[in-house]
């Protein structure tokens, strides 16, 4: 999928974000984590040439790796894709996230992850449509 097709169906915050901008906050999560691309790679169920095209600001991620990454990783989506809040949020500042990820959750999304890659692309675009409503509830605070 070209650039052009990708853009149409990542959220809005991600097409407004700058990708060498992303790609840079990608590196400094896996560094935090003192992993090298090809072992982050493999836990996000990507190849390392699709890690290194991100982090280089030559692609911009998918939208079922930034559920990965905050999931995984304890990462907040809004610092990746703005830079804004922390890169790894307190729970004690009321973040909402977990000190650690339960292997359920860890395996719920590399199942995700899987079932996303077996989609045509259209069923690709409206399974994107549908998690951007929910990141987008999500992030105010409501309940789906």
């Amino acid at each position: 999928m070209g650039e052009e097709g990708l853009n149409k169906i990542l959220p809005n915050e991600v097409r407004a974000g700058g990708a060498k901008d992303i790609g840079r906050r990608l590196r400094l999560l896996r560094e935090h984590y003192m992993l090298a691309q090809d072992e982050f790679a493999k836990r996000l169920l990507i190849s390392r040439n699709l890690l290194s095209e991100i982090e280089n600001g030559k692609r911009k991620p998918p939208g079922p790796l930034l559920v990965a990454l905050e999931a995984l990783f304890m990462t907040s989506r809004v610092w990746l894709l703005t830079g804004k809040r922390e890169m790894i949020p307190d729970p004690k500042n009321g973040a909402g996230l977990n000190q650690s990820v339960s292997e359920q959750g860890a395996e719920d999304v590399v199942n995700l992850l899987k079932g996303y890659r077996s989609l045509s692309t259209e069923n690709r675009k409206k399974l994107l449509n549908i998690l951007r409503v929910f990141m987008v509830i999500e992030e105010k605070g409501g309940h789906a």
